[in-house]
């Protein structure tokens, strides 16, 4: 029988950078580890907080988020597609400096899924011959988000260290409901439901070097998990119906239970940027970025990746044009063959656009990234076959800058 599986787009732990704090670094593509001038260097970089030129408050929400993924050849050589809309609150934060002293804090939503999705295939064929029909019925609701502040220190000569912790909050709950009907009322039905809550710290520290034009940073952030919990049930119903065997009976079985495969993993995150030019006025940034699971979560079949972010600001008479490329490799590597019920590995390339109209005092500005991929999925549940996907990912950022 066809039992279709389903893994996230976003996660929970496939990627690491579907959205991006802070609406300058969002525009900018993420590369801004050797800016972090603004509230949002609380995840970028704390040690930026010392060079600041004037207090800020930043406040920023996603007025959208969606994203859709499609499976070629799932059901009966059909595509599958997947959709996801939801809003996001985005990110809020002031930062403040007084003399070598720099301090911030900050709210990012670091990720937003919603999913209420309804599939139906009719006169499905399967390899032995029969004709089913498949229904599905997939919910899934999940967050991640932190909330944080931190405080840095300006060494002289132009170089400033910094560190800050935030608390994080991943909650998450899916609802997973199938059934495929065959002839003589045979039936067969899956129904999964867990609900996950992960909370935790998040460390991160940083330098930041400032010589004319040029600035360099490095920051390290570190998740410390302090709670898992997840709950799972899983029912299936099996009925051979008018057409069974001699002797088939209908079957059910029901299991509930705890599971640690949803525990938060341990993800290190090493940042290294360059810019050169004014904030503010023109400059252009470059970001590379690593990102390291420890052994336990090496176990888990999460890998070590690499990515990237470039990006530009420019300001001309009361506007302010912001751009930016990155990618967003998944943590998972593609499905190896021969295993069943792997997840879906998806590699993005994103590019950002932003503009903004600024005053002496505040900024006002929109910025829309768009995200693209392919990869491999093993979308058909105790199944080895493995399907090609695409996804996109886009978000709208509507943002204001307070200066004082």
């Amino acid at each position: 029988m066809l039992m279709v599986g389903t893994t996230s787009l976003a996660g929970p732990f496939s990627h690491q950078r579907n959205q991006l704090p802070g609406p300058r670094a969002t525009a900018m593509g993420g590369a801004f580890v050797a800016v972090a001038d603004d509230p949002s260097a609380v995840y970028w970089n704390p040690a930026g907080y010392s060079l600041i030129d004037r207090p800020e408050v930043s406040v920023s929400g996603i007025g959208l988020i969606q994203s859709s993924t499609t499976y070629d050849e799932t059901v009966s050589d059909k595509p599958f597609v997947e959709h996801a809309q939801s809003l996001s609150p985005g990110f809020f934060g002031a930062s403040i400096r007084n003399g070598r002293l720099g301090a911030g804090y900050g709210f990012a939503a670091l990720d937003e899924r919603n999913v209420n999705q309804n599939d139906s295939f009719r006169d499905v064929p399967l390899v032995t011959g029969e004709v089913v029909d498949y229904y599905r019925t997939y919910q899934e609701s999940s967050t991640l988000s932190a909330a944080g502040a931190g405080l840095s220190w300006l060494l002289g000569g132009g170089l400033s260290l910094g560190i800050s912790g935030a608390y994080y909050r991943r909650q998450s709950a899916v609802s997973n409901y199938q059934n495929v009907s065959g002839p003589g009322d045979s039936f067969t039905t899956r129904n999964l439901k867990y609900e996950t809550l992960n909370e935790g710290l998040l460390g991160t520290g940083g330098l930041l070097m400032v010589a004319g034009n040029f600035r360099a940073g490095f920051s390290y952030r570190y998740p410390f998990p302090i709670a898992n919990n997840t709950t799972v049930s899983n029912s299936v119903a099996d009925s051979p119906g008018s057409s069974g065997l001699p002797g088939s009976q209908n079957q059910l079985s029901s299991v509930e239970g705890k599971s640690d495969d949803m525990d938060e993993p341990r993800i290190r995150t090493y940042q290294l940027g360059l810019a050169w030019g004014v904030p503010g006025t023109g400059i252009v940034a470059v970001d590379l970025v690593k990102h390291a699971p420890g052994k336990a979560e090496e176990g888990r079949g999460l890998q070590t990746t690499y990515n990237y972010s470039a990006g530009f600001e420019a300001g001309v008479g009361g506007l302010v044009f912001r751009g930016g490329m990155f990618s967003n490799t998944s943590l998972y590597p593609d499905p190896a063959r021969g295993k069943a019920n792997q997840p879906t590995a998806i590699d993005y390339h994103g590019l950002s656009w932003g503009v903004g109209i600024t005053q002496k005092f505040r900024e006002v500005s929109v910025t829309y990234v768009r995200q693209t991929g392919s990869g491999t999925a093993q979308m058909v549940a105790d199944s080895y076959e493995t399907q090609q996907v695409q996804g996109t990912l886009e978000s709208l950022l509507l943002s204001s800058r307070v200066f004082f």
